[in-house]
């Protein structure tokens, strides 16, 4: 049983290494190499909210995956944030959030806007390693169906 339990414990030290948050980060990892969790890309979800005046503490806002039987589009987590009715009629949607797994830009799909502002930057380079590049942005404007930035919104980026 000894000569089984090192392979392994090998592998199991080796997985801890390479946990996001590590200190212990083996040569070949990389934070960049990380892809957000679904927790992780509703937490940047939910520091996004407030700059479109949602406040999360009101018990009739919900915050709900999109994705449920696979990605609602590949490479990213995808968040609807809706106001329950609190009278007959139906519940309203506030907005549709992606998250984009690598890098933790958020974006709003309907309006094809892009969150860039300090604490969100600070967040996803927390969460990812990663600093995103026009080349990133312009590729994800593409993969979202997104033709020209928006920029009427104070949070949104101006790249």
């Amino acid at each position: 049983m000894r000569h089984r339990s090192a392979p392994i414990a090998a592998v199991l030290f080796g997985l801890m290494a390479c946990t996001p948050g590590s200190r212990a980060l083996g040569p070949k990892a990389a934070p960049s190499a990380h892809r957000l969790t679904t927790r992780q890309a509703e937490a940047l979800i939910r520091l996004v909210a407030p700059y479109d005046k949602i406040d999360l503490r009101d018990t009739h806002v919900e915050v709900n995956s999109l994705d449920l039987m696979s990605p609602f589009i590949p490479g990213y987590a995808s968040f609807i944030l809706i106001r329950e009715a609190t009278s007959p009629g139906p519940d309203e949607t506030l907005h549709r959030y992606a998250v984009n797994r690598r890098t933790g830009d958020v974006w709003e799909m309907s309006l094809c806007t892009r969150y860039d502002f300090p604490a969100l930057s600070r967040e996803q380079r927390l969460l990812t390693g990663h600093v995103t590049t026009q080349a990133d942005i312009a590729a994800e404007r593409r993969e979202l169906g997104c033709s020209e930035p928006a920029k009427s919104h104070p949070a949104a980026s101006s790249l």
